[in-house]
């Protein structure tokens, strides 16, 4: 039995993560649950699974709780909450599905206790990867991705010599704009890009898919998992997201995994593993009839995924730096304040601006994070108000 602390119960990936425990209640429990500002619904999660400790992200969110539920758990608000779920004693388990970086400090607190970490929280590992690998070594604990790509990637990779792999290729969908000119893409509204051909996810990332950012977010991730070179790590268009991730042997052989268009199913292998048991999601039916493409991205249309390349090669506080730039421009096109395409404008201005440096500790980080915020929100301001 796996004790679960779930880090973004709330979100998209919290909702299906307890699908899954739903399917396996002989296998997962959750002992820990931390919402954000949904508490109607987390307060519904509370009572099915019962946990013991439970977040929220304001006091007063946290005094209504505490009227609602039918039982007494503990309950507490903010980052410190986050934290008392992250380690929550009879939680073996933490699965890091908080967006942005907020949930860097409770990942890398997990990951350092000991815990099986299943991270869906790439931000995690794009802003302080360095210290994520550290905290995994010293902790003795394990880390899982439950990004589709990533999950795909540990499957073909496992217990592969890094001798042998020649490059790894992770699929992207191409979001709603893939043939869209340049400049149809530049003046794309709100609506237009929340209106994903595949994937139904929360605004942020959904917007990242728009913009490839997301992808380019996925290639600096599989270099710290993987321990992989920027020149090793490949995109390729596959508007059917059937194909999730290739990996490509010296001899010249690929190898590809293939499933549904389903989060549960990388949740389930990231929670579960190395069992492999039925699930809530049907096998994949190869007797009806499906056409696959595959192309290259063009960058040129799709700027952020050249920049996230650009920040994977300079290393240091370069991922981090454009995290923190991209997040503060997406939240500024969500609210209408500038054009989709200054998004990767504000990205790009912000890793010229500022130079890479050696990642010291989380505080240092952390510190970086909010100093690049507040550069990126005036680069906007001085454009924009």
């Amino acid at each position: 039995m796996r004790h679960l602390a779930l880090l973004g119960s709330t979100g998209s990936i919290g909702t299906s993560t307890l699908d899954v425990v739903k399917a396996h209640p002989e296998r997962l429990s959750v002992v820990a649950l931390a919402g954000g500002r949904n508490r109607e619904l987390l307060a519904r999660q509370c009572e099915t699974f019962r946990p013991t400790c439970v977040s929220v992200a304001l006091a007063d969110d946290a005094a209504w709780l505490s009227t609602q539920l039918s039982y007494k758990p503990e309950i507490h608000h903010g980052a410190e909450g986050l934290m008392a779920c992250a380690l929550h004693p009879q939680a073996d388990t933490a699965v890091a599905a908080v967006v942005g970086a907020a949930g860097l400090s409770s990942t890398e607190a997990a990951l350092r206790a000991g815990r099986r970490v299943c991270v869906a929280n790439k931000e995690s590992l794009v802003v302080g990867g360095p210290l994520m690998r550290k905290a995994l070594a010293e902790g003795g604990g394990e880390l899982l991705p439950i990004d589709s790509e990533h999950a795909a990637l540990h499957q073909l990779l496992a217990d592969r010599p890094s001798a042998q792999i020649r490059e790894v290729r992770i699929t992207a969908s191409g979001g709603p704009f893939l043939e869209w000119p340049l400049a149809r893409i530049r003046a794309a509204t709100v609506e237009e890009a929340l209106n994903h051909p595949t994937w139904k996810m929360g605004p942020k990332i959904t917007i990242d898919s728009a913009t490839l950012m997301n992808k380019g977010l996925e290639v600096i991730e599989a270099a710290l998992l993987f321990d992989l070179r920027a020149d090793q790590i490949a995109v390729t268009i596959h508007p059917q997201s059937q194909v999730h991730a290739m990996a490509g042997f010296t001899d010249g052989s690929y190898q590809l995994q293939v499933c549904a268009n389903d989060m549960k199913l990388p949740i389930q292998y990231a929670l579960l593993w190395p069992e492999r048991l039925n699930g809530p999601v049907p096998p994949y039916d190869w007797n009806q009839a499906r056409t696959w493409t595959f192309e290259a991205p063009d960058l040129e249309r799709f700027p952020c995924l050249a920049l996230a390349y650009d920040a994977l090669r300079a290393g240091g506080t370069a991922p981090a730096l454009l995290n923190a730039a991209n997040e503060v421009a997406v939240g500024a096109f969500l609210q209408g304040r500038i054009p989709f395409g200054t998004i990767p404008d504000v990205n790009a201005a912000l890793l010229q601006s500022v130079p890479s440096e050696p990642i010291q500790s989380l505080e240092h980080v952390l510190d970086l994070d909010q100093r690049a915020r507040q550069q990126a929100e005036a680069w906007i301001r001085a454009r924009f108000s």
